[in-house]
């Protein structure tokens, strides 16, 4: 199984980005990325819903030439849960929206995948983690500077 976790922390201190963003944008970022993930993450080709319900949906996916099912599960304000239903590597992704004490508001990925025909801890299975790890660390940036772009097209 490939089990990874990266917290990423959506507004930097060095003032790096020019949209403060609050949970509330955040979350309605993540479930723009789940109706309709391809202006977020760069190997999805196609995303088209198949069946739609108030806190669940379930979509069918191209991901680097795959077609895939996933069930997402929303859980407001607070998680997006996608389970991989089909395709080779299947399991659970998270996208978890976290604050500290200080208040300082975070965005965790995680994913939970067993990879079909691939022996647990081989070789193909490191390269895969490796690949889907950085893929996913540059979904996430990207889904953050889209929902920048969406506040400041709002603001306008």
């Amino acid at each position: 199984m490939i089990s990874v976790t990266r917290k990423l922390e959506v507004n930097p201190n060095d003032s790096s980005e020019p949209v403060h963003l609050n949970r509330q944008q955040v979350w309605e970022g993540l479930v723009r990325k789940a109706e309709n993930a391809v202006p977020f993450v760069a190997a999805i080709t196609r995303c088209s819903i198949v069946e739609q319900h108030p806190d669940r949906l379930i979509r069918e996916i191209v991901l680097h030439g795959e077609t895939m099912r996933e069930l997402i599960l929303f859980f407001p304000e607070e998680r997006v849960e996608f389970v991989r239903l089909s395709g080779k590597a299947k399991g659970q992704i998270k996208n978890i929206l976290e604050e500290d004490s200080t208040g300082k508001l975070y965005l965790r990925f995680t994913f939970d995948l067993v990879l079909d025909g691939v022996e647990s801890g081989s070789v193909e299975e490191v390269e895969f983690a490796d690949g889907m790890e950085a893929a996913y660390l540059d979904a996430v940036n990207t889904t953050l500077r889209r929902i920048r772009e969406d506040a400041v097209a709002k603001a306008s």
